[in-house]
């Protein structure tokens, strides 16, 4: 079984575009305050796939385009060879995310979320996350509307326990046959290959010498939800995002 680190639910995001480059020198500027991820293998860290539910109108998709500020988004993903998968619920509240999560075998997942839409059973398991999930899908009839996968590399504060800093390369998106079982091996691009996506996660504050260190490379911060880039480059044409 597959553990991860256990941080606070309410945290904060910040995000950049950053050449190969910038990323490896970061990375090693971060060698003294910060552990690796256990389960990152070299450079690439350990791939992640997740699949995105929406609704047939792409109803999660435009609560983010319009800027609401309360807003959920549902997603199965796995992590790198762990054969279990995460129902991840994503929470949004004006400035403040909330993630909220809960592991379960493929054969519960295909159990509670494979049938039809529609047809499903509105069943409550014991997990919070997972009822909630239901519920949801039945609210607003969702289904699986993207797949995206990458590699990422995660690195924790070693002084600051709630900070996590992640760079996510080869951001890829596919809108058909997606299967949380099954991983695909080419897509199309989010964000340029040649770039990496660099996120800062903490739950208080920046601790002052990241501060530093990414004033000290000229990263300009950027909003980029990749579902949401995803959808807009397979849908619209790239006009929204």
């Amino acid at each position: 079984m597959l553990t991860r680190h256990v941080r606070k639910a309410n945290r904060f995001e910040i995000k950049y575009l950053v050449p190969h480059a910038a990323a490896r020198r970061t990375i090693e500027a971060l060698e003294p305050y910060t552990v690796p991820d256990t389960y990152s293998e070299g450079e690439w860290g350990y791939p992640i796939y997740s699949v995105y539910w929406d609704s047939p109108q792409l109803t999660l998709f435009w609560e983010k385009i319009e800027g609401l500020k309360y807003r959920r988004k549902l997603r199965f993903r796995r992590y790198g060879n762990d054969p279990g998968v995460f129902v991840e619920i994503k929470q949004r509240m004006d400035r403040t995310l909330q993630k909220r999560r809960a592991r379960i075998s493929e054969e519960e997942a295909h159990e509670l979320f494979g049938s039809e839409r529609g047809n499903a059973p509105l069943r409550t398991p014991e997990d919070p996350v997972v009822s909630e999930a239901i519920v949801l899908r039945h609210r607003y009839q969702l289904e699986p509307r993207m797949a995206i996968s990458y590699s990422r590399r995660a690195l924790y504060g070693v002084y600051d326990a709630d900070l996590r800093v992640t760079f996510d390369y080869r951001v890829q998106y596919r809108t058909s046959d997606i299967d949380i079982a099954r991983r695909f091996d080419c897509g199309s691009y989010i964000v340029d290959p040649r770039l990496v996506v660099m996120e800062i996660k903490y739950s208080e504050r920046v601790p002052t010498w990241l501060c530093k260190l990414v004033s000290k490379e000229g990263f300009q911060m950027i909003r980029l939800s990749k579902y949401c880039t995803a959808v807009d480059r397979a849908y619209f044409e790239n006009s929204l995002t």
